[in-house]
């Protein structure tokens, strides 16, 4: 919808909301184009390199009223959803054939990447893409390049931020590039009057952006769980909410050691490689960041698996995959902790969003059954491969010849 609205409104739909927009373009002026009530002050919110994917997209597709537009966008979503695929396999390298927890995160990604792009027609798999793109040239010894398309990814969704740490502690100069690719964004904000109050909000987690709190690990339920069946919404105090935030802060004190360096470790360094030193601890706290957010989205908790190319130690790759495993049961266990609210609201209006009601589930099953035996099928080529290159270096080792 925005995509079609933006050769007509132009970078004037940042103030607009999505039933404004709606309203004016009458062949998206439904349920399936709009968001809850709830949003219903929330203009548009996504970063400008995302917007104009999706404008360019649908300029090479017109036509507002063709489903067939809708099938060319995620199409186009899966090409670049099976690029990260390739990223992610020059990534791993040799690992993933030899290392079991490269071919689980790789496997996870697939099943991910496909429910975004096939599924979801959303735009992460953009964001990963560049994201994926500025990793694979850090790790290649061009960090102005890597910038460069990190910025581009920053523009896309904000997450991929969070790899802006990494690279300019290997090249701080390399920075210059980074401020260069935001130029899509400064401009427009400063000459054209584009307005990111929705984005700043919904970064800034204030309860401007929603009286609603989706977030189950979120403590701020705790003394603050909003009362839906009141007008205005009040609040309530709740002290299961807690439960999440205590077995995240217990797992935590019991795996950081692994991510803490030795003081050996500091030891006749600069102060910019002693600030490399900690890049492990940083990157091992990040998932914490879901915790602090109101509004979190179940989808949101692999926004920072990419991240885990930031380790050179297997053993701290396999901890942090352990982490997002266990952030991920808090996210489910929190609703159950939380259960009224959530059923009193939140619950009911995501699952609204599935509009082909239960033959939703249908659609999920056959995917979920297919993604099954790809995946399936991918695991047991790499496992034969793996058996037999194990099978030639047992022969070898007993001075046969292999041929």
């Amino acid at each position: 919808m925005y995509g079609e609205a933006f050769w007509i409104y132009g970078f004037g739909i940042y103030s607009m909301t999505d039933r404004q927009l709606a309203g004016l373009l009458p062949a998206f002026n439904d349920t399936r184009h709009t968001l809850p009530s709830y949003l219903g002050n929330v203009t548009y919110e996504y970063p400008v390199f995302g917007l104009v994917f999706f404008a360019i997209a649908t300029w090479l597709f017109p036509g507002q009223e063709s489903q067939l537009q809708h099938l060319w966008l995620n199409f186009l979503l899966v090409l670049v959803f099976n690029l990260n695929l390739v990223l992610i396999a020059v990534l791993l390298r040799d690992k993933v054939y030899n290392v079991k927890w490269a071919r689980m995160f790789f496997g996870a990604y697939y099943v991910y990447g496909l429910l975004m792009s096939a599924g979801g027609g959303k735009n992460e798999p953009l964001a990963d893409c560049l994201m994926l793109m500025a990793i694979v040239l850090w790790k290649e010894g061009q960090a102005g390049k890597g910038m460069f398309a990190l910025g581009l990814a920053v523009q896309s969704k904000i997450y991929p931020g969070v790899v802006f740490p990494l690279i300019f502690l290997e090249s701080p100069i390399s920075s210059v590039w980074f401020l260069i690719s935001m130029l899509l964004t400064i401009i427009p904000f400063l000459f054209l009057g584009v307005n990111f109050d929705s984005l700043l909000s919904h970064f800034l987690n204030t309860a401007s952006y929603s009286s609603y709190i989706v977030n189950p690990m979120y403590p701020g339920l705790f003394s603050s769980t909003p009362d839906l069946t009141t007008n205005p919404v009040g609040y309530y105090l709740w002290p299961p909410a807690l439960i999440p935030l205590i077995i995240y802060v217990a797992f935590m004190l019991y795996t950081v050691r692994l991510y803490l360096p030795r003081r050996q470790d500091f030891r006749g360094k600069a102060t910019l490689q002693k600030i490399r030193v900690l890049m492990p601890l940083y990157v091992y706290l990040l998932p914490g960041i879901l915790l602090v957010y109101r509004w979190v989205m179940p989808w949101y908790l692999f926004w920072l698996g990419i991240v885990i190319f930031a380790f050179e130690n297997d053993k701290q790759a396999i901890g942090y995959l352990k982490e997002l495993t266990v952030v991920g049961l808090l996210y489910a266990y929190g609703v159950a902790c939380n259960w009224w609210y959530f059923i009193s609201g939140p619950l009911p209006d995501f699952m609204g969003h599935f509009t082909s009601g239960w033959e939703t589930l249908v659609g999920l099953t056959l995917m979920g059954f297919l993604t099954a035996i790809s995946y399936s099928a991918w695991k047991w080529t790499f496992e034969r491969r793996e058996q037999k290159a194990h099978l030639i270096r047992e022969a070898q080792a007993r001075g046969e010849l292999v041929i």
